[in-house]
């Protein structure tokens, strides 16, 4: 079923492209005809063998109809460069499997109306969740604190290779431990995600000195849940993580620490 959508996209889009150069020539020779009879009103007694009877008869229209071909070669190498910049995403249902895709420039376009998959990382150390400020730019809760690791799947990428680009790409190609913990599906009035929770537990000073290079600090539950009784700072995500990471890897961080103390 999806070959037969795709195969239905790709003669629209060549139906569109032939239609829009049969426009081009016709209203260039349309005026071109127009041009003519003007010409013939005003110069009936000229020598049809006249040098400007073959410009009008001859190279005009030669002219009209190799610019419009020079027009659509210099339009299709702009988009083929286009699309050889473009990201793309893939689009997914709640189960997680792949049903197409769609460039990322669009699809910003279109808000929610295609699911796409995106992990985030969380950093757990001794029962704290690291937690920092999101940037202004971002399309969901900007500026609101958050994780520090987000990111859209790109189309054909793994799951695991993108939380591994997502951390490199912040902390100049370190590389940290994580775990799947949690999948989800997010939506607001803009976008809607699947989203893919990992947690990545920082243990010895090595891992500490990496995440330096971040922007954010470590938060205990007791912070977090103040700032969420008191103020509207955290990602709609963040929120709705927050419950399932206290009952789950910060508790047993806890009960870990407190068992290594007794003994």
């Amino acid at each position: 079923m999806y070959l037969g959508k795709k195969q239905s996209i790709i003669q629209k889009t060549f139906l569109g492209e032939f239609f829009e150069v049969a426009k081009l020539t016709q209203y260039g020779l349309t005026f071109h005809i127009f041009i003519l009879l003007i010409y013939q009103l005003v110069q009936r007694d000229l020598d049809p063998n006249s040098l400007i009877n073959n410009v009008f008869y001859t190279i005009i229209p030669v002219t009209i109809l190799a610019s419009i071909i020079v027009y659509e070669e210099i339009k299709t190498r702009n988009i083929v460069k286009q699309l050889r910049k473009e990201e793309w995403l893939p689009i997914v249902n709640e189960s997680g499997e792949v049903t197409g895709r769609i460039a990322k420039s669009v699809s910003s376009k279109m808000k929610k109306r295609f699911m796409h998959p995106m992990v985030r990382i969380a950093l757990i150390h001794n029962g704290e969740i690291y937690i920092q400020k999101r940037p202004g730019s971002n399309s969901i809760n900007p500026s609101m604190y958050d994780h520090p690791f987000e990111k859209l799947m790109l189309f054909n990428h793994e799951i695991n290779i993108s939380v591994r680009n997502s951390i490199s790409k912040a902390l100049n190609m370190q590389e940290l431990p994580f775990n799947f913990l949690l999948k989800y599906v997010f939506e607001n009035e803009d976008v809607k995600r699947l989203v893919f929770l990992f947690v990545s537990r920082i243990e010895n000073e090595d891992q500490l000195k990496s995440i330096s290079l971040l922007d954010g600090k470590f938060w205990t539950p007791k912070q977090i849940e103040q700032s969420l009784l008191e103020d509207n700072i955290f990602s709609e995500c963040f929120q709705l993580e927050y419950e399932y990471l206290k009952n789950t890897v910060i508790q047993a961080d806890i009960l870990k620490r407190e068992v290594t103390q007794n003994n």
